[in-house]
């Protein structure tokens, strides 16, 4: 098992590329980690998930759960 600490050190090599923009990014899972960085971060509605859309880099994360936090907050 990877040590997690080596992944905040960027002692691993991106292992996955963002579906989204295409940067490159460690996901945890399948760097042999316990959990990945994204398993801490909020939930997207399932509104804000893609079809067929695999893992998002962090900041494209970010962006998403930023849009369905202003969409929740926006009068219909």
């Amino acid at each position: 098992m990877t040590d997690p600490s080596t992944v905040l050190a960027g002692q691993l090599r991106p292992v996955e590329h963002c579906s989204e923009c295409g940067a490159g990014f460690v996901c945890g899972y399948v760097a042999g980690l316990p959990e990945c960085w994204c398993a801490s971060q909020p939930l997207l509605p399932a509104r804000r998930i893609v079809p067929n859309q695999h893992c998002l880099c962090p900041t494209c994360l970010q962006k998403r759960q930023a849009a369905a936090q202003e969409a929740s907050q926006t009068p219909d």
